[in-house]
């Protein structure tokens, strides 16, 4: 019997992993690599784990998500373009309420 192949790892463009534009990207980068699930009797991993880990990924795509959203609206006023405010965000300064970790500017759901 022949030994079994280890699936091809998918296609990344050159550079890929390296081009985070601010620490939120970093942080699910770092957050991918150290990832580890605990495992089964069965062979598979914990269901309640899993949607644990689920959601503290969740947290930090939002978080990331939010990050962008802020630079992107801070390069248009300082192009000169009147960016209203978006509904359901709350800008906040320095990290007495920043959801994630790091200083600077940050933003938050809310009102």
């Amino acid at each position: 019997m022949a030994a079994k192949q280890k699936p091809e790892a998918p296609e990344r463009l050159p550079g890929a992993e390296g081009k985070c534009v601010n620490r939120e990207q970093e942080e699910i980068v770092r957050w991918f690599r150290t990832v580890k699930f605990r495992r089964t009797a069965f062979g598979g991993v914990d269901e309640v784990q899993l949607w644990k880990k689920l959601e503290e990924l969740y947290g930090l795509y939002g978080n990331a998500i939010r990050a962008e959203r802020a630079r992107y609206d801070a390069l248009l006023q300082q192009a000169g373009v009147i960016v209203p405010p978006t509904p359901g965000l709350r800008y906040t300064s320095g990290t007495e309420e920043a959801s994630g970790p790091g200083e600077g500017p940050s933003v938050k759901e809310g009102s």
